[in-house]
């Protein structure tokens, strides 16, 4: 997995959402500390020990707020962050203390024991069935609106906004449980997938077809 650009405030809040570490690289293009800090994490994200955290970078200049809200006051700056909660950082270019604080938070996440991991594990028929359900109309895609990570998903998130839309989205990216059960439960092998009503409507193509017609905006709930 590669380092992400994070280029607005929403995109930023959108990523500092998973439970997953995320390690958040604040930098600015004429620090030459911060070339190499984008390097070390870079790196970071191919190796094999590092599968479960997300890497990141922004450029604090560009989106001041992001920065002021985190605690920027100069570059380079690593965050870490889960839950929408910064649980640790690295002021300075130091890629031995990113190195030592992302293996101490993947230590205590994985000697911690949550509420969640004590109670049975859910049916995965039953859990897509909830997904399914969990709004009128539910799209299940590559990535977030604001951050899409594929030009199927970029383009069907277009043409819902485009509708005035109200959806919601789950990114199967985040979660193989729920990727790959869907395809089996669903009969459809490719994403995005779309529902309304709890009803597979299909992929972009039918999606676009359904446009084209005017057929798919009729069955749209729309936003108040």
């Amino acid at each position: 997995m590669s380092t992400t650009n994070l280029n607005s405030e929403q995109e930023y809040k959108n990523y500092i959402k998973s439970q997953d570490l995320s390690v958040i690289h604040f930098y600015a293009s004429w620090a030459d500390q911060c070339s190499q800090i984008n390097d070390v994490i870079e790196e970071m994200s191919k190796l094999a020990e590092y599968q479960g955290v997300r890497f990141a970078k922004i450029e604090a200049e560009k989106i001041p707020d992001v920065s002021l809200k985190a605690g920027i006051s100069a570059v380079p700056t690593v965050v870490l962050t889960r839950n929408n909660t910064i649980v640790d950082r690295i002021d300075g270019a130091n890629p031995a203390a990113i190195t030592e604080k992302i293996k101490r938070q993947l230590l205590t996440n994985k000697d911690s024991i949550s509420f969640d991991t004590c109670k049975p594990k859910e049916k995965l028929e039953e859990r897509l069935k909830k997904l399914i359900n969990q709004a009128p109309c539910m799209l299940f895609m590559k990535g977030s609106p604001t951050t899409p990570r594929c030009g199927f998903s970029r383009t069907i998130v277009s043409i819902l906004d485009s509708c005035k839309t109200d959806y919601q989205t789950f990114d199967i990216l985040q979660d193989n449980d729920v990727r790959e059960g869907l395809k089996k439960f669903s009969d459809w092998p490719t994403y995005p997938q779309l529902y309304v009503n709890g009803e597979l409507i299909g992929g972009l193509d039918i999606v676009k077809e359904m446009n084209e017609s005017g057929e798919l905006e009729r069955m749209l709930p729309k936003k108040s």
